[in-house]
Parts: C-alpha cells; sequence; structure tokens
C-alpha cells in the first residue's frame, strides 16, 4: 500500500516569471537525496506544483518526468506520482577525474593509490567501476562530460566519487542526479572526505616538545590561496599551523616558515629547493615539519646532500601515504595517512546518499611513529 500523506514542497517560488523545469527537478531531487521526501510519498498534482511555482503545467510535467526517468520518482494509474519505494540497487559507482595526468604523473601517485584501493573494495562488495577522465580544458569544464552525462541519463551508474576535481567544475559535479563524494572538499561541503589537519598539527607539535625541541619550522607545498577541492583548505591549514605552534609554546619565524607564492606543480622540486634556503641561514629550527608526501621525497634529497641527516640537532616531521613507498635512510617522525580509510569513507558516503540518509563531513585522522625508513607496502 502507497502512503497518501503529501508533502507540500517549499514556497519559494521565484516570481511570475517561466521557471525552468530543470530547476523544479534540482528542488525535488534534493528533498529527496535529503530524506525531506521519503520513499513512498505522494507529491502534490502537477497543476498545483505549476501553480506553487508559477510556471506552466508541461514545464512541472517535465521537471517531474526528468526525476522518473532518473529512477527517483514513480507513477501510477491516475498520474499520482511518488517517490520511488526501491532505489535502483547500487550496482556501479563512476570515478571521475579532471585531468589525464592523474596516469602519468608522479606528483599524483596517491590518486593512483586511491583508484586501485577503491576498486578493489567495490569488486569485494560487487560492485562495478566505471572511470571517467575529462580531457577537456579546465575553463571548458564548466559544462558537465558528455560521457558522465550520458551514463547518468541510462542509469549506468548510480553514484559518483569526485576523486580529482577542480573550482571550475565542481558546481556542475555537485548538481547532478546522484549521491556524489568528494575527495578533499571544502568546510561548506557535507559530501567529503578530508584529512583531520587539526588533529595533525597538535599531535606533531606534542611530539615535538616531549622531544625536547624548542623551535619549528616548515615547508609545505599549499599554496595560501590554492583553491583546489582536492586540496587541503591552504587557509585552514596555515592558520592552524601558526595556532598550535603558539598554543604549544614552541618558537617559529617567518623566515622558517616555507610556503608557496603560486601553485606547485614539482612538490619534489620544491621541497628540495626550500630546504637548501632554509639551511643557508645562520640559524636553524630544533624540528621542520614537511608536507606532504611529495615535498617530503625532495627534503630527504637535501638533507643527505647537505650532510644534515646525521645531525642530532634536527628533528625531521614527515607526511607520508600508507600505501605510497618512500625511502629515508635516517630516523624521522612520520605522520601517517592512510588511503584505505579515505577508500571505505568515500563509498560509504556514496552509500548512505543513495539509500536517502544525510551524510557529514569525514576527517580522517593520521597515525604518528619513529621509524628509520619505509621499504614495502602494508599488506
Amino acid at each position: 500500500m502507497k502512503k497518501t500523506r503529501k508533502r507540500n514542497l517549499p514556497e519559494d517560488a521565484l516570481g511570475p516569471q517561466e521557471i525552468a523545469h530543470r530547476t523544479i527537478s534540482d528542488k525535488i531531487r534534493n528533498q529527496i537525496l535529503n530524506g525531506e521526501l521519503a520513499p513512498g510519498e505522494k507529491l502534490i498534482s502537477t497543476l498545483k506544483l505549476a501553480s506553487l511555482w508559477k510556471t506552466s503545467k508541461s514545464t512541472a510535467h517535465t521537471a517531474l518526468n526528468n526525476l522518473v526517468k532518473e529512477g527517483l520518482l514513480e507513477r501510477h494509474h491516475g498520474s499520482c506520482t511518488y517517490v520511488r519505494e526501491s532505489p535502483l540497487k547500487l550496482s556501479r559507482i563512476g570515478i571521475y577525474y579532471d585531468s589525464p595526468t592523474v596516469w602519468t604523473d608522479d606528483e599524483r601517485v596517491y590518486y593512483r593509490s586511491i583508484q586501485g584501493l577503491l576498486e578493489e573494495k567495490l569488486a569485494k562488495m560487487g560492485i562495478a567501476v566505471a572511470v571517467f577522465v575529462d580531457r577537456r580544458p579546465e575553463l571548458k569544464q564548466r559544462l558537465v562530460h558528455s560521457e558522465l552525462k550520458k551514463a547518468i541519463f541510462h542509469r549506468e551508474i548510480q553514484g559518483l566519487i569526485l576523486s580529482l576535481s577542480n573550482r571550475i567544475n565542481l558546481s556542475a559535479l555537485l548538481r547532478l542526479p546522484l549521491p556524489v563524494s568528494i575527495l578533499g572538499g571544502t568546510p561548506g561541503h557535507p559530501n567529503r572526505v578530508g584529512f583531520d589537519q587539526e588533529k595533525y598539527f597538535r599531535t606533531l607539535m606534542s611530539r615535538l616538545v616531549e622531544k625536547g625541541c624548542k623551535s619549528v619550522g616548515i615547508i609545505a607545498a599549499v599554496k595560501p590561496d590554492q583553491g583546489l577541492p582536492t586540496s587541503p583548505d591552504s587557509e585552514i591549514f596555515w592558520g592552524i599551523f601558526r595556532q598550535e605552534v603558539e598554543r604549544s609554546g614552541l618558537l617559529t619565524r617567518n623566515d622558517w616558515i616555507k610556503m608557496p607564492e603560486k601553485y606547485v606543480t614539482n612538490r619534489a622540486r620544491y621541497g628540495y629547493n626550500e630546504f637548501h634556503s632554509l639551511w643557508r641561514q645562520r640559524e636553524h629550527p630544533d624540528a621542520v615539519i614537511v608536507y606532504p608526501d611529495m615535498a617530503v621525497r625532495g627534503v630527504i634529497t637535501a638533507a643527505l646532500e647537505l650532510d644534515v641527516h646525521q645531525s642530532k640537532d634536527v628533528t625531521f616531521c614527515f607526511h607520508r601515504n600508507a600505501h605510497v613507498d618512500i625511502l629515508c635512510p635516517f630516523p624521522a617522525l612520520w605522520m601517517i595517512t592512510d588511503e584505505g580509510k579515505v577508500a571505505d569513507a568515500l563509498i560509504d558516503q556514496v552509500r548512505q546518499l543513495h539509500e536517502g540518509k544525510s551524510v557529514r563531513p569525514v576527517l580522517v585522522p593520521f597515525g604518528c611513529e619513529m621509524m628509520q625508513r619505509t621499504v614495502e607496502r602494508p599488506s
């Protein structure tokens, strides 16, 4: 038996002008995905919907028909429209990249690691994967990738993970009529998976104080206004660093804080050059934080080259990803991110959204350990 309780849609009509059917579809779709309209719930009639939005009956009909095609609504005898009781089974998830360089660029080995883990975990769940690589110039990505739109229209995928996206295309991708989870994202997105930067710096500062360090410097390839959805929010990143330095009582100086003036395309080279720059100074900090892992590779090379690695007067604090190898032949304090937990969180968000549940941002914690070197991936 279908539920007969009617739910009035929000009375936020935009005026007497004709309302595009897509606007109405977007509103109802969001209500369904957010759980405001429950499975089996009956919608108001097309005529009332048209009146509410001050538009034509044909426009309102088209808006509802869009959602019927997407599998979110279903029609019964008498043209009554209901929220679909049983959503389409989650059998295939799309993974989107905004550039083909993800497969060839050494700087993007992290994303390849995430891709492999997503495929492995989804295969165990009986869920197939479809990969969409956008080869268009960034400025042309304001419109959704045609192959992705086609896959959604034909119901070939029921969820989407934005592994690598940008500010140009993110808004359009988030409006797609299916559950979407973002790797990275900004604080305003509930459906995002990132890292707990506050705990990262707080843990680091506590460990440095325990080791007797009095001062700290940092080399981080995070541009102050970088603004990439898949990168840490740079303003927050640098704000937390300064906050935790002050809270811990450690000393830092502006010339010990190495941040890029523009987007860094070669983080290893950046780390190498900035460590040389730091060590040319007359005074050095007791500890050096390096983030992310690709910048770490350059700093390791520079430290070996300058013979700093044998000094007991400096503590190296390096970041690495658990499934990406870094060989380091001298002791360092490692802050470790686990891509497996990231993959789990991305999949879980898509599953929850597909079930009509609301989601919250997931901040994956950093592990912390002192170790000589990393040679092989964990099993």
